[in-house]
């Protein structure tokens, strides 16, 4: 029996293929058709998996698309069902009736990042942009189930922050968020730690509160934060303050984890994850902190289906790239 993972109709699309319970393959669409954060499952990446493995008898979808349609409507954004048709999104992409299952974007995340590291008793935080209504959550890993201990909601998000800010830098947003903390070197980070702790962050995460809220939605970005932050030497420090800013929420939320979970590892998935220096700033804290590969939304194909199947996999040398 062959199950599909997937992930797509936003960004960074990627599938995972198992037989059975056994993760056999996993690659993203970008790869196939050269499009960075190609957002579609394509052509190549699917004829690829078909060639080798055949059509699959299950897919699981990495977010539920009527919570989603909800939370969009919600946001002023209009009902999208019909484009969060995922039955319909198969159908036309040449995969006849497809039996599809679905699970919750934080929940794959989670599962990603809690079924591939080897400690049973395990804190995982989800650092986010936006699944469904939810944008950061934190979970417990014991007994081989995933327990959520706590969940914060849209438009408090701290993958929106971060991307928002990458935007009012000059960079792409959903790209370009890796170049913030280079851009940022050497620059004193407390210039405009001031300014955005009284224009954007309204509480950050401690060790005994982890919300982490702002005060304006920053979904559709921030370019109107102070226009006259232009030259290259002020938005050096925009750029650092807008790290060490991440940085200590980070911390933040990793101390409330240990202290509320009472875990010695750590696992980390979403955009966040990918922060390598707020990473390592957590890492004196725990025995062992995982961070997978691909822990973004790319990874969550796998996720998906270890949500259900709950199954511990070893994801070397299975990604295409």
């Amino acid at each position: 029996m062959i199950t599909w993972g997937c992930v797509g109709n936003s960004h960074d699309a990627s599938l995972a293929v198992f037989s059975y319970d056994d993760l056999v393959w996993a690659g993203l669409a970008k790869d196939f058709s050269g499009i960075p954060n190609d957002p579609h499952l394509n052509k190549e990446l699917l004829d690829y998996a078909i060639e080798h493995w055949g059509y699959p008898s299950y897919i699981v979808w990495y977010e539920r698309p009527f919570l989603k349609s909800m939370r969009q409507l919600w946001a002023g954004q209009g009902w999208l069902f019909k484009e969060n048709n995922i039955e319909q999104y198969f159908k036309d992409r040449g995969i006849p009736n497809p039996n599809i299952m679905y699970t919750q974007h934080h929940y794959s995340h989670a599962a990603y990042a809690y079924y591939t590291q080897p400690h049973d008793d395990c804190a995982v935080i989800c650092l986010d942009s936006i699944g469904e209504f939810e944008t950061l959550t934190i979970w417990r890993g014991k007994n081989n189930k995933l327990k959520k201990i706590y969940s914060q909601g849209y438009p408090h998000s701290p993958g929106l922050f971060y991307s928002a800010m990458t935007q009012r830098l000059g960079l792409v947003p959903q790209r370009d968020e890796y170049m913030v903390a280079g851009m940022g070197e050497g620059y004193d980070p407390e210039h405009f730690r001031n300014l955005l702790m009284t224009d954007i962050i309204k509480k950050m995460p401690t060790y005994g509160d982890p919300r982490w809220l702002f005060r304006e939605n920053l979904h559709r970005g921030c370019n109107w934060l102070r226009p006259e932050i232009q030259t290259d030497l002020a938005l050096g420090k925009l750029a650092a303050a807008t790290q060490s800013v991440f940085e200590d929420a980070v911390q933040g939320l990793s101390l409330w984890a240990k202290m509320y979970t009472g875990s010695k590892n750590l696992a980390l998935a979403g955009g966040g994850a990918l922060n390598r220096r707020a990473v390592e700033l957590v890492r004196p804290y725990w025995n062992e902190v995982h961070v997978p590969k691909n822990p973004g939304d790319p990874g969550s194909c796998i996720g998906a289906v270890l949500a259900k199947s709950k199954q511990r996999t070893n994801i070397d040398k299975v990604w295409y790239k």
